[in-house]
Protein backbone atom coordinates (compact mmCIF):
# COMPACT_ATOMS: atom_id res chain seq x y z
CA UNK A 1 0.00 0.00 0.00
CA UNK A 2 1.22 3.52 -0.83
CA UNK A 3 -0.44 6.28 1.16
CA UNK A 4 2.08 8.97 0.15
CA UNK A 5 0.48 9.79 -3.19
CA UNK A 6 -0.55 13.45 -3.27
CA UNK A 7 -0.90 14.02 -7.03
CA UNK A 8 -4.52 14.41 -7.96
CA UNK A 9 -6.64 15.98 -10.66
CA UNK A 10 -5.95 19.74 -10.87
CA UNK A 11 -8.30 21.72 -8.66
CA UNK A 12 -9.71 23.70 -11.59
CA UNK A 13 -10.84 20.55 -13.45
CA UNK A 14 -14.36 19.76 -12.31
CA UNK A 15 -15.46 16.13 -12.63
CA UNK A 16 -19.16 16.64 -13.01
CA UNK A 17 -21.51 14.62 -15.22
CA UNK A 18 -23.26 16.53 -17.99
CA UNK A 19 -26.61 15.06 -18.90
CA UNK A 20 -26.70 15.22 -22.69
CA UNK A 21 -29.10 14.45 -25.49
CA UNK A 22 -28.03 13.55 -29.05
CA UNK A 23 -30.48 13.11 -31.98
CA UNK A 24 -29.07 9.89 -33.40
CA UNK A 25 -31.91 9.81 -35.92
CA UNK A 26 -29.63 11.85 -38.21
CA UNK A 27 -27.57 8.69 -38.89
CA UNK A 28 -29.02 7.44 -42.16
CA UNK A 29 -26.38 5.18 -43.70
CA UNK A 30 -25.35 1.75 -42.43
CA UNK A 31 -21.70 2.53 -43.14
CA UNK A 32 -21.94 5.95 -41.57
CA UNK A 33 -18.24 6.85 -41.57
CA UNK A 34 -17.67 8.13 -45.13
CA UNK A 35 -19.24 4.96 -46.48
CA UNK A 36 -16.17 3.07 -45.23
CA UNK A 37 -17.26 -0.31 -43.86
CA UNK A 38 -14.13 -0.86 -41.76
CA UNK A 39 -14.19 2.54 -40.07
CA UNK A 40 -17.92 2.19 -39.46
CA UNK A 41 -17.67 -1.22 -37.80
CA UNK A 42 -14.61 -0.09 -35.83
CA UNK A 43 -16.64 2.68 -34.23
CA UNK A 44 -19.60 0.35 -33.87
CA UNK A 45 -17.43 -2.23 -32.08
CA UNK A 46 -15.92 0.45 -29.86
CA UNK A 47 -19.34 1.82 -28.92
CA UNK A 48 -20.57 -1.70 -28.13
CA UNK A 49 -17.89 -2.07 -25.44
CA UNK A 50 -18.76 1.11 -23.57
CA UNK A 51 -21.99 0.28 -21.69
CA UNK A 52 -20.78 -3.00 -20.10
CA UNK A 53 -17.16 -1.85 -19.90
CA UNK A 54 -17.94 1.37 -18.10
CA UNK A 55 -20.31 -0.43 -15.74
CA UNK A 56 -17.37 -2.63 -14.76
CA UNK A 57 -15.12 0.43 -14.32
CA UNK A 58 -17.68 1.84 -11.88
CA UNK A 59 -17.99 -1.48 -10.03
CA UNK A 60 -14.22 -1.86 -9.68
CA UNK A 61 -13.83 1.61 -8.15
CA UNK A 62 -16.85 1.16 -5.86
CA UNK A 63 -15.14 -1.82 -4.24
CA UNK A 64 -12.58 0.62 -2.80
CA UNK A 65 -14.76 3.67 -2.28
CA UNK A 66 -15.47 3.17 1.41
CA UNK A 67 -11.74 2.95 2.19
CA UNK A 68 -10.92 6.38 0.74
CA UNK A 69 -10.65 9.05 3.43
CA UNK A 70 -9.58 11.96 1.23
CA UNK A 71 -12.75 14.08 0.68
CA UNK A 72 -11.37 15.50 -2.58
CA UNK A 73 -10.88 12.04 -4.02
CA UNK A 74 -14.30 10.98 -2.72
CA UNK A 75 -15.87 13.86 -4.66
CA UNK A 76 -13.92 12.84 -7.75
CA UNK A 77 -15.12 9.24 -7.42
CA UNK A 78 -18.70 10.52 -7.29
CA UNK A 79 -18.12 12.54 -10.46
CA UNK A 80 -16.39 9.61 -12.16
CA UNK A 81 -19.33 7.32 -11.45
CA UNK A 82 -21.81 9.89 -12.72
CA UNK A 83 -19.88 10.56 -15.91
CA UNK A 84 -19.28 6.91 -16.74
CA UNK A 85 -22.90 6.05 -16.02
CA UNK A 86 -24.14 8.66 -18.48
CA UNK A 87 -21.59 7.60 -21.11
CA UNK A 88 -23.03 4.11 -20.84
CA UNK A 89 -26.57 5.45 -21.29
CA UNK A 90 -25.74 7.47 -24.39
CA UNK A 91 -23.81 4.64 -26.03
CA UNK A 92 -26.78 2.36 -25.44
CA UNK A 93 -28.83 4.87 -27.43
CA UNK A 94 -26.44 5.00 -30.36
CA UNK A 95 -25.99 1.23 -30.29
CA UNK A 96 -29.74 0.87 -30.78
CA UNK A 97 -29.62 3.35 -33.66
CA UNK A 98 -26.79 1.40 -35.30
CA UNK A 99 -28.64 -1.89 -34.82
CA UNK A 100 -31.59 -0.52 -36.77
CA UNK A 101 -29.21 0.38 -39.61
CA UNK A 102 -27.71 -3.12 -39.72
CA UNK A 103 -24.65 -2.73 -37.49
CA UNK A 104 -25.71 -4.83 -34.50
CA UNK A 105 -23.70 -3.19 -31.73
CA UNK A 106 -26.41 -4.22 -29.24
CA UNK A 107 -25.67 -7.90 -29.82
CA UNK A 108 -21.99 -7.27 -29.09
CA UNK A 109 -22.87 -5.19 -26.04
CA UNK A 110 -24.76 -8.16 -24.59
CA UNK A 111 -21.89 -10.49 -25.50
CA UNK A 112 -19.38 -8.40 -23.55
CA UNK A 113 -21.78 -8.05 -20.64
CA UNK A 114 -21.97 -11.85 -20.35
CA UNK A 115 -18.18 -12.14 -20.59
CA UNK A 116 -17.68 -9.59 -17.82
CA UNK A 117 -20.21 -11.33 -15.60
CA UNK A 118 -18.39 -14.64 -16.06
CA UNK A 119 -15.03 -12.98 -15.42
CA UNK A 120 -16.06 -11.26 -12.19
CA UNK A 121 -17.31 -14.58 -10.75
CA UNK A 122 -13.84 -16.13 -11.09
CA UNK A 123 -11.67 -16.39 -7.98
CA UNK A 124 -8.69 -14.78 -9.71
CA UNK A 125 -10.76 -11.65 -10.46
CA UNK A 126 -9.66 -9.95 -7.27
CA UNK A 127 -10.56 -6.34 -6.50
CA UNK A 128 -6.92 -5.44 -7.18
CA UNK A 129 -6.96 -7.02 -10.65
CA UNK A 130 -10.29 -5.46 -11.57
CA UNK A 131 -9.20 -1.99 -10.45
CA UNK A 132 -5.83 -2.35 -12.21
CA UNK A 133 -7.65 -3.31 -15.41
CA UNK A 134 -9.83 -0.22 -15.04
CA UNK A 135 -6.75 1.97 -14.54
CA UNK A 136 -5.21 0.53 -17.71
CA UNK A 137 -8.35 0.98 -19.78
CA UNK A 138 -8.82 4.50 -18.45
CA UNK A 139 -5.31 5.32 -19.67
CA UNK A 140 -6.14 3.96 -23.12
CA UNK A 141 -9.43 5.84 -23.37
CA UNK A 142 -7.78 9.06 -22.13
CA UNK A 143 -5.06 9.02 -24.78
CA UNK A 144 -7.60 8.20 -27.51
CA UNK A 145 -9.73 11.07 -26.20
CA UNK A 146 -6.75 13.41 -26.40
CA UNK A 147 -6.14 12.34 -30.00
CA UNK A 148 -9.76 13.04 -30.98
CA UNK A 149 -9.82 16.50 -29.40
CA UNK A 150 -6.42 17.48 -30.80
CA UNK A 151 -7.41 16.28 -34.27
CA UNK A 152 -11.16 16.94 -34.51
CA UNK A 153 -10.96 16.92 -38.31
CA UNK A 154 -10.70 13.10 -38.25
CA UNK A 155 -14.36 12.96 -37.16
CA UNK A 156 -15.66 15.48 -39.70
CA UNK A 157 -17.11 12.78 -42.02
CA UNK A 158 -19.48 11.66 -39.22
CA UNK A 159 -22.99 12.94 -38.69
CA UNK A 160 -23.17 15.82 -36.21
CA UNK A 161 -24.79 13.74 -33.45
CA UNK A 162 -22.00 11.14 -33.58
CA UNK A 163 -19.26 13.78 -33.60
CA UNK A 164 -20.85 15.57 -30.67
CA UNK A 165 -21.18 12.32 -28.72
CA UNK A 166 -17.52 11.46 -29.24
CA UNK A 167 -16.24 14.97 -28.43
CA UNK A 168 -18.30 15.10 -25.21
CA UNK A 169 -17.25 11.58 -24.21
CA UNK A 170 -13.60 12.47 -24.89
CA UNK A 171 -13.76 15.60 -22.71
CA UNK A 172 -15.14 13.72 -19.73
CA UNK A 173 -12.60 10.91 -20.17
CA UNK A 174 -9.88 13.55 -19.83
CA UNK A 175 -11.53 15.14 -16.81
CA UNK A 176 -11.68 11.88 -14.83
CA UNK A 177 -8.60 10.17 -16.27
CA UNK A 178 -6.76 10.03 -12.93
CA UNK A 179 -9.56 8.96 -10.58
CA UNK A 180 -9.14 5.17 -10.79
CA UNK A 181 -5.36 5.61 -10.83
CA UNK A 182 -5.39 7.68 -7.64
CA UNK A 183 -7.71 5.21 -5.90
CA UNK A 184 -5.36 2.37 -6.85
CA UNK A 185 -2.22 4.21 -5.74
CA UNK A 186 -3.78 5.21 -2.42
CA UNK A 187 -4.86 1.68 -1.52
CA UNK A 188 -2.65 -0.72 -3.52
CA UNK A 189 0.35 1.23 -4.79
CA UNK A 190 1.89 -1.60 -6.83
CA UNK A 191 3.13 0.08 -10.02
CA UNK A 192 4.77 -3.05 -11.45
CA UNK A 193 1.43 -4.81 -11.28
CA UNK A 194 -0.26 -1.88 -13.05
CA UNK A 195 2.24 -2.13 -15.91
CA UNK A 196 1.76 -5.87 -16.31
CA UNK A 197 -1.99 -5.50 -16.31
CA UNK A 198 -1.89 -2.73 -18.92
CA UNK A 199 -0.06 -5.08 -21.28
CA UNK A 200 -2.72 -7.71 -20.63
CA UNK A 201 -5.70 -5.41 -21.21
CA UNK A 202 -4.11 -3.96 -24.35
CA UNK A 203 -3.96 -7.41 -25.93
CA UNK A 204 -7.44 -8.32 -24.72
CA UNK A 205 -8.93 -5.07 -25.99
CA UNK A 206 -7.32 -5.25 -29.43
CA UNK A 207 -8.34 -8.89 -29.92
CA UNK A 208 -11.92 -8.16 -28.86
CA UNK A 209 -12.28 -5.11 -31.12
CA UNK A 210 -10.88 -7.07 -34.08
CA UNK A 211 -13.27 -9.96 -33.37
CA UNK A 212 -16.22 -7.59 -33.03
CA UNK A 213 -15.36 -5.84 -36.30
CA UNK A 214 -15.32 -9.18 -38.12
CA UNK A 215 -18.64 -10.14 -36.51
CA UNK A 216 -20.30 -6.87 -37.55
CA UNK A 217 -19.07 -7.25 -41.14
CA UNK A 218 -20.22 -10.87 -41.23
CA UNK A 219 -23.70 -10.03 -39.94
CA UNK A 220 -23.92 -7.16 -42.44
CA UNK A 221 -22.79 -9.49 -45.26
CA UNK A 222 -20.15 -6.95 -46.24
CA UNK A 223 -16.69 -7.62 -47.67
CA UNK A 224 -14.51 -4.49 -47.31
CA UNK A 225 -13.34 -2.93 -50.54
CA UNK A 226 -9.73 -2.02 -51.26
CA UNK A 227 -10.73 1.62 -50.76
CA UNK A 228 -12.14 0.74 -47.32
CA UNK A 229 -8.87 -0.94 -46.35
CA UNK A 230 -6.76 2.01 -47.49
CA UNK A 231 -9.00 4.48 -45.66
CA UNK A 232 -8.89 2.43 -42.45
CA UNK A 233 -5.11 2.11 -42.66
CA UNK A 234 -4.75 5.87 -43.18
CA UNK A 235 -7.01 6.59 -40.18
CA UNK A 236 -4.96 4.31 -37.94
CA UNK A 237 -1.39 4.63 -39.24
CA UNK A 238 -1.20 7.81 -41.32
CA UNK A 239 0.64 10.94 -40.24
CA UNK A 240 -2.50 12.05 -38.42
CA UNK A 241 -3.47 8.46 -37.63
CA UNK A 242 -4.78 7.43 -34.23
CA UNK A 243 -2.32 4.64 -33.49
CA UNK A 244 0.57 6.68 -34.86
CA UNK A 245 -0.22 9.47 -32.42
CA UNK A 246 -1.03 7.55 -29.24
CA UNK A 247 2.07 5.32 -29.16
CA UNK A 248 4.18 7.69 -27.07
CA UNK A 249 1.44 8.64 -24.59
CA UNK A 250 0.75 4.92 -24.20
CA UNK A 251 4.42 4.22 -23.41
CA UNK A 252 4.53 7.01 -20.83
CA UNK A 253 2.49 4.75 -18.53
CA UNK A 254 5.63 2.65 -18.04
CA UNK A 255 7.79 5.55 -16.82
CA UNK A 256 8.83 5.68 -13.20
CA UNK A 257 6.51 7.90 -11.20
CA UNK A 258 3.95 8.24 -14.00
CA UNK A 259 0.70 10.02 -13.24
CA UNK A 260 -2.11 10.61 -15.77
CA UNK A 261 -1.95 14.37 -15.23
CA UNK A 262 1.69 14.42 -16.35
CA UNK A 263 -0.15 15.03 -19.64
CA UNK A 264 -1.77 18.28 -18.58
CA UNK A 265 -4.25 18.79 -21.40
CA UNK A 266 -6.84 20.95 -19.67
CA UNK A 267 -6.79 23.22 -22.70
CA UNK A 268 -8.69 20.54 -24.64
CA UNK A 269 -11.63 20.87 -22.26
CA UNK A 270 -11.69 24.62 -22.98
CA UNK A 271 -11.34 23.92 -26.71
CA UNK A 272 -14.45 21.73 -26.63
CA UNK A 273 -16.41 24.34 -24.67
CA UNK A 274 -15.43 27.19 -26.99
CA UNK A 275 -15.03 25.58 -30.43
CA UNK A 276 -16.27 21.99 -30.77
CA UNK A 277 -19.45 22.14 -28.74
CA UNK A 278 -21.61 23.63 -31.47
CA UNK A 279 -25.02 22.82 -29.99
CA UNK A 280 -25.33 24.16 -26.44
CA UNK A 281 -28.90 22.81 -26.17
CA UNK A 282 -27.66 19.21 -25.97
CA UNK A 283 -27.15 19.46 -22.21
CA UNK A 284 -30.37 18.75 -20.35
Amino acid sequence: MNTSVTTYTPADVEIKPRRMHFPFGDIKERFFFSGNSLLSVFFGALSATFPPGEAEFIASVRQYRDRITDPQLQDQIKGFIGQEGHHSHQHKQINEALRHLGIDAVRLEKHLQRDIQRFTRRKFATPKLRLAMTVGMEHMTAIMAEFVLKNPQVLEPLEESVRDLLYWHAVEEIEHKAVAFDVYMQLEGDRKYLRRVLKLVTVMFNVRIAFYMVALLWWARKLPSWSDIKGFRRFMYGEKGMLSNIRQPYRDYFKEGFHPWDHDNRELIVKWQNELRRNKTQEV
